[in-house]
């Protein structure tokens, strides 16, 4: 695997940029080891009950049970407002829907589980550990970066502050081409009164 670090910054959207470019070279090591170009990996199938699974499966297996227990209980519950004849029916047909799962075979799922040599599997959960670290810092990233609505104020702010500037800039512009006109005017007007004189 190779250790692929993009380079330091102090910007925080090319830090987020730096950091989820380090997440994908992460994640394209571990793709690249579970693939099968060359050696082909060993596969062996096991049980469901002994897979890495099955604490997940047995969690779905509980809220499943408790699921039909509830419906079992609000079906109780609303029978008791019912004729006996009726009762009776519906506690027999019951009966029969719960013996007949107990006749059927029970199904065994199995998983394909990927033997892999130990450096290998220790290299793998080390690129796992450090996505973990690279989200993490995304996170507290995430949190360092510019509000956008408080740069568009302040922009704003900064625009309006320009057009005063230029407001202002206009002004004396057109204070300075009168000063200018002025003076022009009055050493054209002298100037040609000593030319007069001089003849």
């Amino acid at each position: 695997m190779i250790n692929f670090t993009s380079p330091h910054t102090n910007d925080p959207i090319k830090k987020l940029q730096n950091l989820l470019n380090n997440c994908l070279h992460s994640i394209i090591d571990v793709f690249s080891n579970l693939s099968y170009k060359g050696e082909y990996k060993e596969l062996e199938i096991e049980p469901e009950e002994s897979s890495e699974y099955s604490y997940f499966i047995n969690l779905l297996k509980e809220r499943e049970n408790k699921n039909k227990e509830e419906i079992k209980d609000e079906k109780e519950t609303n029978n008791e407002k019912e004729t006996n004849d009726e009762k009776q029916t519906n506690d027999e047909k019951q009966t029969n829907d719960e013996l007949e799962p107990l006749n059927k075979d029970e199904e065994k799922n199995y998983f394909i589980k990927p033997k892999f040599e130990k450096s290998l599997k220790e290299e793998i959960l080390d690129r796992v550990e450090r996505m973990n670290l690279i989200l993490k810092t995304i996170d507290e990233c995430i949190d360092e970066l510019p509000d956008s609505l408080i740069i568009e104020e302040e922009k704003c702010k900064e625009i309006k502050m320009l057009q005063k500037k230029k407001d202002a800039a206009k002004d004396e512009l057109k204070n300075l081409y009168n000063e200018y006109d002025y003076i022009y005017n009055y050493v054209t007007y002298y100037l040609r009164d000593l030319i007069t004189n001089i003849k």
